[in-house]
């Protein structure tokens, strides 16, 4: 029996939600130290916390994006994290 408990099919994830993004993402799917965490599972909030750090690092420090995506869906994410840290007029 692994850590996780047996009515949880999504192994470290907490939910669906959670590891379908992780999945979209391409992030580890089995060990929980990559992330940061509180409690015994991922939850959504903890994934969705590293793929906004990994859209901070491209739009910020111009790394390579981290999916690709279109151009409509492009611009949606940056004015989301622009807006949330700068004010937006």
């Amino acid at each position: 029996m692994t850590g996780t408990s047996a009515r949880n099919s999504y192994g470290i994830f907490k939910s669906k939600r959670a590891k379908l993004l992780a999945i979209e993402y391409n992030l580890d799917l089995y060990d929980k130290n990559a992330y940061i965490h509180f409690g015994n599972l991922i939850s959504y909030s903890d994934v969705k916390n590293m793929v906004n750090n990994l859209w901070h690092s491209h739009f910020f420090y111009g790394d390579a994006p981290p999916i690709q995506t279109s151009i409509g869906n492009y611009y949606k994410i940056k004015y989301e994290l622009m807006s949330n840290n700068f004010i937006v007029s």
